[in-house]
């Protein structure tokens, strides 16, 4: 009888575990990294982003930060749900927490953003910056400039 029952509690786990684990194999693990650093020093500040509202209002989905000194440096984001994502970042040399800009607001730190979207007058649009994340292993190359 104990038998029995530990079987039909194995069963029973089993049948709520699975669900859980296919959901997550549901979601997907965007690994982001940054080739080429000219200094390797301070933070890479990293922002992601699910929308072109989200873009526009600077209110990201994810935040992330790694040490300019890894070689290479990458970062990790667990997790998204399948979509367009795009990424900006750039890289904290004074260890401030913030983007150094000269007195025109142009920025002195070296920043980018996914696909190598490039500014013009400001930071390119969502689409020229957007990517699929798919469900499992996602990889972005940023340079910083």
């Amino acid at each position: 009888m104990t038998l029995v029952r530990t079987l039909a509690l194995a069963l029973a786990a089993a049948s709520i575990l699975a669900p859980a684990a296919r959901a997550q194999e549901a979601f997907g693990e965007l690994t982001l990294t940054f080739p080429d650093l000219k200094a390797k020093q301070g933070q890479i500040m990293i922002a992601v982003f699910d929308s072109p509202q989200g873009w526009a209002s600077g209110k990201p989905v994810r935040f992330a930060n790694v040490s300019a000194a890894e070689d290479p440096a990458a970062a990790k984001i667990l997790a998204l749900p399948p979509g367009s994502y795009a990424v900006r970042a750039f890289q904290d040399v004074d260890g401030d927490g913030k983007m150094a800009t000269n007195p025109f607001g142009m920025p002195t730190e070296p920043y980018g953003f996914s696909r190598d979207a490039q500014p013009n007058m400001g930071p390119p649009s969502f689409d020229a910056a957007a990517f699929e994340v798919k469900a499992g292993a996602n990889t972005q190359s940023l340079r910083l400039n």
